[in-house]
């Protein structure tokens, strides 16, 4: 034999070996790993069928009934704009008529589904990976391709249509890198082109610096324009009243100086 080909099959021999070492070696790590999957699967196979099913069918292929029973097919969304709806509280929809209690699953149960939903219907998609951004850049990313809707503070408010825009803070990291990517309802969804996944690291670093600045005593942090003028309007009807009802006091007052009234306010009767 060659000496180059003696020492590619002593390679190949020396590989297998080491294969069929490590085999040996970690054999009950591996299968922890895929009882742990298989257990994960079988859990979210009955999450899905108890807070899922009656509204979006057993094989995700929507609900037949009615209101709310009538839930729209599932079965080729992205895991992303799966998961991201329960992971913000939108689903499962609370629906005691029909045995649906839970306004949101608990992580481990999230995590379950996900791993159902993905095997059982395969989705496509991978939930995404947050990195540590810059909040300051983060802000100016904001800025300009969210604010509009979601307010400059994330508190959300009120868009064209009359839509009602939900809040971006308290929400975790990957359900805003989700919602950017997939446009969840109305909002439209930003690739890569538009907002890369830095740019999405950085405004989720904006978003939980602006989560942990302090409130105002009443509990404000951005107040919208419309709120703002409702709330001028109120200011100012509370301030007139304010001011007849000191000013009737004072009118009638047995305090106010001899002579001030002279005359009662309306003749008794006789």
């Amino acid at each position: 034999m060659s000496r180059p080909g003696a020492i590619r099959t002593a390679l190949l021999i020396g590989s297998a070996v080491a294969i069929a070492v490590f085999a040996a070696v970690n054999p009950v790590a591996a299968t922890d790993e895929a009882e742990e999957e298989r257990d994960l699967y079988v859990r979210g196979g009955e999450v899905y069928q108890a807070h899922c099913a009656a509204c979006h069918g057993t094989r995700a292929e929507g609900g037949q009934g009615e209101g709310v029973l009538a839930g729209p097919p599932i079965d080729e969304t992205d895991i992303n704009y799966w998961d991201m709806t329960v992971r913000t509280g939108r689903m499962p929809i609370v629906a005691p008529s029909v045995g649906i209690r839970t306004d949101q699953l608990e992580e481990a149960d999230r995590a379950a589904l996900e791993v159902y939903a993905a095997e059982r219907f395969d989705l496509p998609g991978d939930l995404p990976a947050v990195g540590e951004g810059d909040a300051a850049r983060g802000q100016e990313v904001y800025v300009r391709n969210c604010a509009a809707c979601h307010g400059a503070a994330g508190d959300g408010g009120i868009s064209g249509a009359n839509v009602r825009v939900p809040p971006l803070i308290g929400l975790d990291g990957i359900a805003i890198a989700q919602g950017t990517r997939v446009g969840p309802f109305e909002m439209p969804a930003f690739d890569a082109a538009v907002l890369d996944d830095g740019d999405i690291d950085d405004m989720v670093a904006y978003l939980h610096a602006v989560d942990e600045t302090p409130r105002t005593a009443v509990g404000v942090r951005e107040v919208d324009q419309i709120t703002a003028a409702l709330f001028a309007v109120g200011l100012g009807i509370a301030a007139a009243v304010v001011v007849l009802v000191v000013a009737r006091v004072r009118r009638w007052s047995a305090h106010d100086p001899e002579g001030f009234h002279s005359a009662p306010p309306f003749e008794p009767r006789s």
